[in-house]
Formats: C-alpha cells, sequence, structure tokens
C-alpha cells in the first residue's frame, strides 16, 4: 500500500489547494511520478508505461479521497460553495468551480469534452464548443468558412519584420475579431465559438524545402520565441481573469517534413540529438510556455527517437510540464491520435493508442478521442487519467469566461465592426511594408536623385508594364490557413495603378501560370518594349485553382502547386517558366527590370543577383490583404526595412542534403548557425533606401547578480542618407579563435542571433540603441547522444566575439564572475569578406564536419 498511500497523499493536495498554478502542478507531478526514471526510445514498446495494478492504484486512491469527501457530488461540501449548480458561481475560484462540475458529470460525458468538437451537456449548462479554429495570420474555422475575417501577411512576413511589438499589435487585432465573432453569435443562441486558436507556428525552418515554413518566423531559435512570445500575448490578453483568446503553440516537437525522401509526415521517425534539441528544436517551445504563458501546446504527427510525439513522457511530461512546469492543456495534431496506431503501428488498436496518449499527457484530441471508452473498459487507462485531462480542459473554458455574465468580462463588448476594420487592413499593409526585404537594388537611371532602380520615380513614369501569375491574382496572396477575407484583397496589378493613378499608363500581362504553362516569352518582350520600366510578379503557389478569380468559396490548402501542408518543395528554383519570361525580356529588351517575389520559402534567384539587367529584387512574401504596401516600397513612400528571417540556398543545396538528416551540423549544415557553404543571400540579409553606419560599440556587465554573466551592448546607429528609415539592429556571438581550439568547439555554431531592436533613425541623426545579453546567451547542450538525456546546458567559458552592425567587440565570460575587453573594430564590408575566408573560418568550415 505503499506507493498507493503516496499517490492518495498528491490527490488530497490537488483537490485541497486553493491556488489554481499549484493545482495544474500538482496534476502535473501526480502523472509525472506515475513515470519510471528513465524511458526508452527502443525495446519493448509499452515498457514505459504504469502497470495494471498501477492504474489499479490510480482507480484506489481516487475511490478513496471520493469517501473521504474531498471529491464530492454534494456542492456544499465544495470548500464552502452553495447548492445548484456551483460551477456557475463567479465568487467562486475557478479551480473549484471546476472540480464541482467534474463530480456532476458521467464518464461518456467527461471523455466527450476531451474531443475538439465538445458536444453540448445541456443539463450542466456546457455548451457545444469546437475548439478548432486557426489564428496563423487571420482568424479561420475550417468548420465555418462563410466567417470573414482580416488576414495579414503569411507569418514568414510577419517575422521578417523583426518588429516584437508590431507582432503583438497584429496578434492583439487577430483575437479582437475573434472575439467579436464570439460575441455576435452569443447574443444569438448562447454558443460560443473562436475563442481559441491553433496558432502560433512555432517550429523550426530548418530546411528549405519544407512546405510549412511559411507558418514559422524562420530558421533562428531566438527569433522564433521572440516573435512567437509577442503573439502569444497578443492573442491572450493581459486580463489577470480572463483569456482573450487561447493560443496553442505548435507543433510540439522537431515537426519539419511533410512527404520527401519516401517519408510521411504522419509516420516519420525524427532522429534528434540532444544538442540539436536543446539548441534548436525545444527552446521557442520553452520561451512559448515559461514566458508567453500559452494556456496549450500541440504536439504533432510525427514520432522523436521512436515514440510519437503526443505519446511520448519524455516530451509531455518531463520536458513539457517538468521541467518548464506548463500548466495548460495538450491537444493533438488532427487524427494524431489515431496515426500513433494506424500510422506508426506503435499501438495495437486505437483504444490502445489512445490510452498511450493520453498517459503521456495528450489532454484533447483533434478530432476524436471517444476510443477511450474502449481504454477505459480494457483497463489501460483509469478514471483518474481522465479526470486529470478533463480539468485542464475545464479550466481553459472558465479561464476564456464560457461560464461566466459576458458584463464581468472585458472582452464581451468587442463590436464585429473591427471585423475588416480599416485600422486592421491598414495594419496588414503597414505589415507588408515593415516586412518586405529588399534583396538587390543597383544602378540605373530611371529617376532622378539616386543611382539605384528603387525607388521608382512616379513623376517620370509613363508607361509601366506589370506581368506574371501573382500580379492581378487575390486569392494566391493569401498563403495558406485563410478563409473568407473580410474587405479587399488588392493585387500588386491595382496597387500600382491606384498608386499612380492617371498619371502614368499601367498595362497587365500574365506572360506564365507558376506551373503547367508555356512561357508567352513574345508576350513579355512586348510588354517590356517602350516602356519605362517592367514589374515582375513571381514565386511559389500554395493554392492550384482560381489562379485569376477571386477568394474562393472553398478552402484549397490541400492542392498545392509548389509548397503546402502536406506538400515540400523538390527543389529551390522559380517554379514551372516563370524564370523564362524574366530572361527573355532581359534579354531582348534594354528597359529596367524590377523583380517582386511572392513566396514564404527561400528561392534560388542567384542569376537574378548576378545578372545586370536585373534592376532590383524584393521579396514580399505571402502578402495576404496588405499588397498595397508593395507599391508604397516601390515607389519610395516608406524605405525598405525587413530583414530575411531565412537563408537563401542555391539550389544544389537540395542535391547534397538529405530533407529527412534532422542533424542541424552533418555537412553542409543547416541554417546560418551551421551551414558551411555559400548562400545565394544569408539570413538577417536586407538593404535599404538610405544608409546606415554603426559606431562606438561598448559592453558593461549588467550588474545583475543572478546572472553574473550579464553584459549590456550599446552602440550608435546613424542614418547617414536622406531618408528616415527603420533599421533592425542585430546582435550575433560568434566563438573566438581561442574557443575554436577546445575540443568541444565543433558543437558550438558558427554565430548566433542573440538579441536585436527595431529603430526609426530620422536623415542625418542617430540613436543609441540597447541590446541585452544573458549568461543563458552563452549556453549550449552538454553532451548527450539523444533527447532522453535531457535538455541540460552548461555555460561554455571564454572569449566570445560580440558583432553588431558593423562593429565588432569581445567579452570574456567566466562560471563565477564576468571579465570584459572592448576591442571595437569597424568592420567594413570588405574586412567582412575577408572573414569569410579568413583562416579561422577556415577552423570553423573544418570543425563541423
Amino acid at each position: 500500500m505503499g506507493v498507493g498511500y503516496h499517490l492518495i497523499l498528491h490527490v488530497q493536495s490537488f483537490f485541497c489547494d486553493c491556488s489554481l498554478r499549484t493545482v495544474t502542478r500538482n496534476v502535473n507531478r501526480l502523472q509525472a511520478e506515475t513515470l519510471p526514471q528513465s524511458a526508452s526510445s527502443g525495446g519493448t514498446r509499452r515498457s514505459h508505461w504504469p502497470s495494471v495494478n498501477m492504474i489499479k492504484l490510480f482507480d484506489l486512491a481516487v475511490l478513496l479521497t471520493v469517501c473521504a469527501g474531498i471529491i464530492s457530488r454534494i456542492p456544499s461540501g465544495l470548500c464552502g460553495t452553495s447548492p445548484g449548480t456551483p460551477w456557475q458561481d463567479v465568487s467562486v475560484p475557478i479551480q473549484r468551480r471546476v472540480l464541482a462540475l467534474v463530480s456532476n458529470m458521467t464518464t461518456e460525458e467527461k471523455i466527450g469534452q476531451l474531443s475538439s468538437n465538445s458536444p453540448a451537456i445541456e443539463h450542466l449548462g456546457i455548451s457545444a464548443f469546437n475548439w478548432w479554429t486557426e489564428c496563423l495570420h487571420g482568424m479561420w474555422m475550417p468548420w465555418d468558412n462563410a466567417k470573414a475575417a482580416t488576414f495579414f501577411p503569411q507569418p514568414i512576413g510577419l517575422a521578417a519584420t523583426w518588429d516584437t511589438d508590431f507582432m503583438h499589435e497584429v496578434a492583439s487585432m487577430i483575437s479582437e475579431e475573434m472575439r467579436a465573432i464570439n460575441n455576435e453569435q452569443f447574443k444569438q443562441d448562447k454558443t460560443h465559438r473562436g475563442l481559441n486558436c491553433f496558432g502560433p507556428n512555432i517550429n523550426i525552418f530548418r530546411d528549405p524545402r519544407w512546405g510549412r515554413g511559411s507558418e514559422t518566423y524562420g530558421e533562428d531559435p531566438h527569433l522564433t520565441s521572440r516573435m512567437g512570445v509577442a503573439f502569444v500575448q497578443g492573442i491572450q490578453g493581459a486580463d489577470p481573469a480572463y483569456i482573450k483568446v487561447g493560443a496553442t503553440c505548435k507543433h510540439f516537437a522537431a515537426y519539419s517534413l511533410e512527404n520527401a525522401d519516401g517519408y510521411s509526415r504522419m509516420s516519420f521517425n525524427a532522429s534528434v540529438s540532444h544538442r540539436d534539441a536543446t539548441d534548436t528544436y525545444l527552446p521557442a517551445f520553452e520561451a512559448c510556455v515559461k514566458e508567453g504563458h500559452a494556456q496549450s501546446v500541440m504536439c504533432s504527427y510525427n514520432a522523436v527517437n521512436g515514440v510519437p510525439t503526443c505519446a511520448s513522457p519524455e516530451l509531455l511530461q518531463r520536458h513539457l510540464r517538468q521541467e518548464w512546469t506548463f500548466p495548460g492543456l495538450v491537444v493533438s495534431d488532427c487524427g494524431a491520435v489515431e496515426g500513433v496506431s494506424r500510422n506508426h503501428k506503435f499501438a495495437k488498436s486505437l483504444a490502445e493508442g489512445a490510452a498511450d496518449t493520453l498517459k503521456a499527457g495528450t489532454d484533447m484530441s483533434c478530432a476524436d478521442y471517444s476510443y477511450l471508452k474502449d481504454s477505459l473498459m480494457e483497463g489501460l487507462v483509469g478514471h483518474v487519467d481522465i479526470d486529470m485531462a478533463l480539468i485542464r480542459v475545464l479550466t481553459r473554458r472558465f479561464q476564456l469566461g464560457m461560464f461566466d455574465p459576458p458584463d464581468q468580462q472585458p472582452w464581451s463588448t468587442i463590436p464585429m465592426d473591427v471585423v475588416g476594420s480599416q485600422r486592421h487592413l491598414e495594419a496588414a499593409v503597414e505589415a507588408v511594408r515593415r516586412g518586405s526585404v529588399l534583396l538587390k537594388n543597383r544602378k540605373s537611371t530611371i529617376h532622378h536623385g539616386s543611382p539605384k532602380t528603387l525607388p521608382l520615380d512616379a513623376a517620370k513614369l509613363k508607361k509601366v508594364s506589370v506581368l506574371g501569375p501573382f500580379a492581378n491574382s487575390s486569392e494566391m496572396l493569401l498563403g495558406n490557413y485563410y478563409g473568407t477575407p473580410a474587405g479587399p484583397v488588392t493585387t500588386p496589378y491595382e496597387a500600382i495603378k491606384g498608386y499612380l493613378g492617371d498619371k502614368a499608363e499601367v498595362s497587365l500581362h500574365l506572360g506564365t501560370r507558376v506551373t503547367g504553362y508555356a512561357p508567352d516569352s513574345e508576350g513579355a518582350i512586348n510588354a517590356c518594349t517602350d516602356v519605362d520600366v517592367c514589374i515582375f510578379f513571381v514565386g511559389s503557389s500554395m493554392i492550384a485553382l482560381h489562379e485569376e478569380a477571386g477568394p474562393a468559396g472553398g478552402y484549397s490548402m490541400w492542392s498545392a502547386t509548389t509548397e503546402s501542408e502536406g506538400f515540400d518543395r523538390s527543389h529551390l528554383k522559380l517554379p514551372g517558366s516563370q524564370e523564362e519570361i524574366i530572361k527573355a525580356a532581359a534579354v531582348n529588351t534594354n528597359t529596367p527590370i524590377v523583380v517582386v517575389l511572392i513566396h514564404g520559402g527561400p528561392l534560388d534567384v542567384s542569376w537574378m543577383e548576378k545578372s545586370d539587367r536585373i534592376g532590383a529584387i524584393m521579396s514580399a512574401w505571402y502578402p495576404g490583404q496588405g499588397a498595397a504596401g508593395i507599391a508604397d516600397l516601390l515607389f519610395g513612400k516608406v524605405s525598405p526595412s525587413g530583414k530575411l528571417p531565412v537563408t537563401f540556398y542555391y539550389n544544389n543545396y537540395t542535391d547534397i542534403q538529405s530533407m529527412s538528416n534532422m542533424d542541424m551540423r552533418s555537412w553542409p549544415g543547416r541554417t546560418y548557425r551551421y551551414l558551411q557553404e555559400p548562400e545565394v543571400y544569408p539570413f538577417s540579409h536586407g538593404l535599404s533606401y538610405t544608409a546606415f553606419e554603426y559606431s562606438n560599440l561598448v559592453l558593461t556587465p549588467s550588474h545583475n547578480a543572478v546572472d553574473p554573466n550579464g553584459f549590456v551592448a550599446q552602440v550608435e546607429v546613424h542614418n547617414t542618407g536622406d531618408m528616415e528609415a527603420a533599421e533592425v539592429v542585430q546582435l550575433f556571438v560568434a566563438p573566438s579563435p581561442a574557443l575554436l581550439q577546445a575540443p568541444f568547439s565543433s558543437n558550438l555554431p558558427r554565430k548566433a542571433l542573440k538579441s536585436f531592436a527595431r529603430v526609426v533613425v530620422q536623415p542625418g541623426q542617430h540613436q543609441m540603441v540597447e541590446l541585452l545579453l544573458s549568461s543563458k546567451d552563452f549556453q549550449y547542450a552538454t553532451s548527450g547522444p539523444s533527447l532522453e538525456n535531457g535538455q541540460s546546458r552548461e555555460l561554455v567559458t571564454g572569449d566570445w566575439l560580440v558583432q553588431v552592425g558593423s562593429e565588432q567587440t569581445v567579452c570574456s565570460v567566466s562560471s563565477s564572475a564576468q571579465a570584459f575587453k572592448t576591442s571595437a573594430v569597424a568592420m567594413t564590408p570588405k574586412t567582412l569578406l575577408s572573414r569569410l575566408t579568413d583562416p579561422i573560418t577556415a577552423q570553423i568550415n573544418t570543425a563541423w564536419w
């Protein structure tokens, strides 16, 4: 009875505690302590689960606590709650209200609430609720496409702003629209919708071919963490009592393959080392739950080291609940619970797979957890397992205000007129202004005042040709996970025509489709003859249909032409014959050419970068409803300020790197942190219409007793041009030559982003920018062969190079206190280039084999 008594004590402490966070932690502790001290990814597949006897002890513990009056169906026994329906009494703490509700539910009712499409229980006052609403860049209900919303640029385009404050603002607007739609629905039939969203996607864009990379915030763990936390906080709001909309950080973990190398995302086993888990795949999730306080986490389709993520105690219990003390609920990706048995063959039946996921810590199934009825009958789970999951699920519903009078909630008065409002549509345009990245801008003679191709001088333009499959297609601008747009979806052609008005003649030419069509080279040549400038809108598409029509009534995510969910790219070139129409115009005319890329993943546009005939290249990503911002950038209303959140690789990268290889360090390396080969455009690249100079980089101790290795970096940023512009100030750290001689140097990244800030500087002025460095920024994974060995980090002491813009200095990190020396060196482009080929870099390259 020793184990049973131990469990009873924990159950008692759980149900008697009046602190919501402590309640949840006790649940987590109770679940975690029933797991063995270690779990193997191989061998007998169920050896890591509690025995049937242990499950019986769970049931015994619950039975005894019920008998002791801790859980009671008599409402007056629940710490003083009133008779009737105490869970609707707002004067009672939420945790007691949840327990009162759970104690009045039948087993069948409980299991029904663990599916994402939760049914109503009228006699308990529980309304039906569908948890599945998407919010990556606007609200979309897959089960109700008629609900309109504002659609901002695809998340990769939002990441390119490098602006956490703006990201927070966009997320707040998205949740504002979701709340407005809920409020309207509640007025009609007293039901709720749109109060939970399956986003953000904080997986790392580790391979440029990944079809869902555009849903993420790029390839860097720090950038992804900062943007993810900002998004979560904007979605959920800051009210101490109620959540505005629940955010779900997905897909946990190491998910970044759709259909490559003969593998499917539904059954792929990601082999992840401890180092890669600690340094790359897990940091954004840790930040999401510990700093962002996300209400839920979604486990992914894939397995990690032999165990499906939704059935992984290592991920869901040890990392998520124990190490990060996550109090929220875990929801499966849609169909992932069934996939444990059907795809991974990890379980022998749906009932066994459901039991595996529930006991590992998956509280809710998208879409069906009804298999738990069989799991319970077969003794694979106990009632306490179901109750624990249900408590977390219902706690979220209480925090969303579903059981409280609307007049007591801060979000209940948001009106429907915020949906598609002018403010929100203008924010979508502003997102394109801030997130579009100017990749190339060479000398030209088509306007005054500047030797560059862009910005275009509208006063001097008489004839403009706009070409390409994205020039006038509304739906192809929206990316994926979109529904019905609220308000217009302006196309680039319409934006240019609207900007120029009757001052210039703007003609439209298709030229080709994205795929499957022969190029109209002759048409492209004719269109670019006897005009002032030729602007091509080309890229990669996430849809196959409706290329000319406006947004369709149906959702076409599954019919991707080049990149999408379920569809990875096989190459990095522009799809179809798009390059051919640009080359035809470049070879056969003398007209200046500007290329605007509409896309999600990196593209190999190296021939355009090298060509003297291509004046400028700009990445506008999938701009959503903000394409009018493209015209503002082309004509110089604002200066481009976006920076790449991903590396643009050469296409031959796909020939030498297997997509299914999850190792970040294996040659030629993945992302800018480990890449050992040249790239077309590096991570963080982005040009401006003005010029910035950096000076006076200084490192000082943060004087924080808790963090003795903390530093404050200060640098002056000067706008030496003649135009107001924003600059993204980025701080990178890299191992010094001395560190590169250490035995562990091969495990360190070549360089890593640790801090950034976006500032607006007036022409001829400067700003002092402060960036923080913590001791955690110098910590990397300890040695360990696999994820199961834990997520421990160790401080890497010694000299580190700190680079901010063109300035560089050295900081020395020790285990007890900090010493620092400033040896700031101005790094001209020539100096930077030399660093790429000097002996130090050669040592880095050698170390990564």
